[in-house]
């Protein structure tokens, strides 16, 4: 990790790709929420990673405003305070009929907030006596000088392009956090012998590939989109064109 300074002399952080990946395969290990890729049940318990490993106070059904899904609280001398949108909460968790894509988006809210506080925590709470060249700006939210990071609809998740450099931190250890590399490459090249397919022939959109993303998704507890973004990561999935070089 190293900083640098943004455009508006704030501090900014670079990470390397596989340094969130350690890191957050790290902290599952520590928390002991790691998954056993033999499992059929791959699902990283997230609301136990931030209540109890992380320790951080944690409101599912907070008041948020319509277009943001969670929020991470950043205060002096206090545990970051994580904060999910009530009608996120209410969709994905106590309607009965509450879609799976819906279950993985309050999962992935969750995770990303998460990847916030171990990616990003130290420049928020950085002081004037900890020697760095760089500030983030502080507003006061009523409870002392605090900061905030408000993560918005269209920066959580794959849909769409994001600017903000630490919304995409965040996706990347969001992705991390439900599907660690090391479980999910064992997950998926078992998937593909269930599948009677061979692991460097999955055509992307082909049927073999639709059904691919459809057990994963269900065995981590993710959206398909996700699991789509985590098999071209690891280039499990090959265009056609490249197929036929």
């Amino acid at each position: 990790m190293k900083e640098y300074r943004g455009p508006s002399g704030e501090t900014r952080l670079w990470y390397e790709p596989n340094e969130i990946e350690m890191i957050m395969t790290t902290e599952l290990v520590r928390a002991k929420l790691l998954p056993h890729a033999e499992d059929d049940d791959l699902t990283v318990d997230i609301e136990a990673f931030v209540e109890n490993h992380l320790g951080l106070p944690l409101d599912q059904y907070a008041e948020l405003e319509p277009d943001v899904l969670g929020v991470t609280d950043f205060v002096p001398n206090e545990r970051p305070r994580v904060s999910i949108s009530r009608d996120l909460t209410g969709s994905a968790l106590d309607e009965d009929d509450a879609t799976p894509g819906l279950v993985g988006r309050w999962r992935a809210t969750v995770a990303h907030e998460a990847s916030h506080v171990l990616l990003h925590r130290h420049i928020f709470e950085l002081d004037d006596n900890q020697g760095s060249l760089f500030r983030m700006p502080k507003h006061d939210h009523g409870h002392g000088h605090g900061q905030l990071q408000r993560c918005l609809k269209r920066d959580v998740g794959y849909e769409r392009p994001i600017s903000d450099w630490k919304e995409i931190q965040a996706n990347m250890g969001m992705g991390v956090l439900l599907m660690p590399k090391s479980v999910f490459q064992k997950a998926a090249r078992a998937e593909t012998e269930l599948l009677g397919i061979g692991e460097n022939s999955i055509l992307s959109g082909s049927n073999e590939h639709l059904a691919l993303i459809d057990r994963l998704a269900r065995r981590f507890t993710v959206s398909k989109q996700a699991t789509r973004i985590r098999l071209d990561k690891f280039g499990i999935v090959h265009a056609a064109a490249q197929a036929t070089l």
